[in-house]
């Protein structure tokens, strides 16, 4: 043990503290840890007959720090049981963080792949690929072969210090791990790791390389086959932007196409931006026992504002609602679940909100809508003149300011809007388009009561 970062004191620390936030901003129907910082979404999987979910974790501060694994479950994606701790950086190959990763289930044993995160003494990072292990679904061992995958195995065109995120699946009898890497040439790039028993890991290929307009580090990939097409999920950093699509610094978007498995290559046919919101990031998906594509997200983004943790509130993020992915054409929908939206309140307008639920609106023509108070206030809806959904921050009394240095409060996307779901909860709002062709999700922080109105 190189440090004090252990689950034992995370647990304990958790249990004694987590009375003592303040619960004015939380999600009540959105996920977000008892207390302490969350970000990405890791090791979502389907285990004996319950979602779990875990998560980038920090519980001693509503900051990013020294990387844990936090863990959920849940059955409708609403209501969740904490559970302990899954993984602290107490480890040489993890002793800075464990960072991002994912599950898979073998032989009915919980298997989590994770990045460890090295800060060696000369400044520089290392970034090695581990495995743990659970038999009961709650206390994780990390194998003795770890690392199991380290920047040795990568070609020399790639930066072995750009090395993580594994996302598992099996193919044939085979398990592979997408994992993201950063070529030499500055652009991202995914590689593709095999093995026959999660634990001896080889390098495979390269499985698909970006072009510089398309960022400069992909973070988080997720490769899986949806209605007989190959997708990979992926977060991409500074990818160029034009008026609608990447305006925020960090994205999320979802790649179609045919990987050539004897080549292990992804080869691509269609891009697109996965939510145009203000805050969508590093989703995870995983199949279920009903058989759907199921993906879950960090409901905001790097190098933003958080008034919770201005206002010392000992808490810090959340996730979206979960999402059902399903193909039209070359597109990706997503939807809410069915088991979801019955757990939901419904919202009726020109009430006193409890600040949430949701509620389904058709649209023709303008739709202008107004959720807060008078003078602390998001708006949305459907600007039929130019033809976009959008959702426009500039009038929050909380400014959420980003790393961008171009106009950050209005997010929209070209569409003919028909139909809006839309699902607010006491720090977020998330729009679903015409039976999900496009979303767009947000963070806000508003004091007092929320009303909802229609401005015509």
């Amino acid at each position: 043990m190189l440090n004090d970062y252990t689950t034992t004191r995370a647990n304990h620390y958790i249990l004694e503290h987590k009375k003592e936030i303040n619960h004015q901003f939380k999600p009540v129907n959105h996920f977000s840890a008892e207390m302490g910082w969350i970000n990405d979404p890791n090791g979502f999987v389907y285990f004996r007959g319950e979602y779990h979910l875990f998560y980038q974790f920090y519980p001693y501060d509503s900051v990013w720090g020294p990387m844990h694994w936090g863990h959920a479950k849940t059955s409708d994606f609403v209501h969740w049981e904490h559970l302990p701790v899954a993984l602290a950086p107490d480890m040489s190959y993890d002793k800075d963080g464990c960072f991002s990763g994912s599950a898979i289930v073998k032989d009915d044993v919980l298997w989590l792949m994770y990045t460890g995160n090295i800060e060696q003494e000369d400044g520089s990072i290392r970034q090695v690929q581990n495995m743990a292990y659970s038999k009961d679904g709650i206390v994780f061992t990390k194998i003795a072969e770890n690392p199991v995958a380290t920047g040795e195995c990568l070609p020399k065109e790639l930066i072995s210090s750009d090395f993580r995120d594994p996302k598992l699946f099996e193919k044939d009898g085979k398990y592979y791990a997408v994992v993201a890497a950063k070529h030499q040439d500055d652009v991202g790039t995914i590689v593709l790791l095999g093995s026959d028993n999660l634990i001896d890991w080889t390098f495979e290929s390269i499985f698909l390389k970006g072009t510089p307009e398309q960022g400069i580090m992909w973070e988080c990939p997720d490769y899986f086959n949806l209605e007989g097409t190959d997708v990979l999920v992926m977060s991409p950093m500074r990818v160029a932007r034009d008026k609608y699509h990447f305006r925020n610094i960090n994205a999320s978007v979802v790649l179609t196409g045919k990987v050539d498995w004897d080549e292990k290559r992804f080869k691509l046919e269609s891009i697109h931006e996965l939510d145009h919101g203000h805050d969508f990031y590093a989703p995870q998906s995983l199949l279920d026992d009903k058989g759907r594509r199921i993906m879950i997200a960090w409901l905001h983004t790097w190098g933003r504002q958080l008034p919770p943790h201005e206002l010392q509130h000992r808490w810090a993020g959340s996730m979206t609602l979960p999402r059902e992915l399903t193909l039209k054409d070359t597109r990706v929908l997503q939807n809410i679940l069915p088991e979801t939206l019955e757990a939901l309140p419904m919202i009726e307008m020109n009430q006193n909100l409890t600040k949430t639920g949701f509620f389904e609106i058709e649209v023709n023509g303008r739709l202008q809508m107004r959720l807060g108070t008078l003078d602390d206030y998001i708006s949305f809806g459907f600007d039929e003149e130019e033809g976009v959904v959008f959702i426009d921050r500039k009038h929050l009394k909380y400014k959420l300011k980003g790393d961008e240095t171009w106009q950050t409060d209005l997010r929209s996307i070209p569409i003919q809007a028909k139909k809006l779901v839309v699902v607010i909860d006491y720090n977020s709002i998330e729009i679903f388009v015409n039976d999900g062709e496009e979303t767009l999700s947000s963070a806000y922080y508003i004091e007092g009561d929320c009303y909802l109105s229609r401005i015509v």
